[in-house]
């Protein structure tokens, strides 16, 4: 099998030295691809590394690791491998930025205020630090998940879904229609209650809505290699 993994945050750009990134650390997604080598390893032929500027990756000879940058970045590498090799799985982990950076200007600008004697300077590689009142304008990003099944309908697809301190009921519900409205074939739905240093329960959800229930990493990392090697 050839197998996608997408693992830690994505980073978007600010200008040459600074960005804006969420605080994934791409632990699950690392697991996921050690139990894929260490216990299955005789059945995977690569498995694609996409990961976070930040995020580790498995040292492995059968692991070829791409560093993404932005969305725009892990859309463009996702759609060229799916359209250029024979990918069976895709497992989705990467915490994806919902917002990109549209541009950077000041709040005097917006508001028409601005002395034109002494403008704040924007441009360059790196912008001043002595601008008071920089305003970031971002714009809504692409869901990337939503195109991996219409890039390749035959790919095996695992979406996650973090939420923060909600009913199990709904976690249960927004993981399934998640599943429902990607074309998902597994969904992984946690809640940032349930995670901490020594313990993750999560809910791998399937298609008829039943879930398998882990506490670990580890066990969330080894139920989902066992799914998607068994639908192949």
């Amino acid at each position: 099998m050839n197998i996608i993994i997408t693992a830690g945050g994505t980073s978007e750009r600010i200008d040459d030295v600074r960005t804006i990134t969420n605080s994934s650390t791409g632990r699950l997604g690392f697991a996921i691809g050690t139990a894929l080598t260490e216990k299955y390893g005789e059945r995977i032929e690569k498995i694609y590394y996409l990961h976070g500027l930040r995020a580790a990756y498995p040292v492995h000879a059968k692991v070829q690791p791409v560093a993404i940058g932005g969305v725009l970045d892990l859309q463009r590498e996702l759609q060229r491998l799916l359209a250029s090799e024979k990918i069976d799985a895709v497992v989705h982990a990467m915490a994806v930025s919902d917002y990109l950076v549209h541009e950077v200007t000041t709040l005097d600008r917006i508001r028409g205020t601005e002395d034109p004697e002494n403008r704040a300077d924007l441009s360059g590689n790196k912008i001043s630090s002595e601008i008071d009142d920089l305003v970031i304008h971002m714009r809504k990003s692409p869901k990337v998940i939503s195109k991996i099944k219409t890039w390749n309908p035959a790919v095996k697809l695992v979406g996650f879904k973090l939420l923060s301190n909600v009913p199990h009921e709904e976690l249960i519900d927004v993981g399934y229609r998640l599943l429902q409205k990607n074309g998902c074939d597994f969904v992984l739905a946690n809640d940032l209650a349930e995670i901490g240093k020594d313990y993750h329960r999560g809910y791998l959800i399937h298609k008829d809505r039943t879930y398998d229930t882990m506490e670990t990493n580890e066990e969330i990392a080894e139920m989902i290699a066992e799914r998607i090697l068994a639908t192949a």
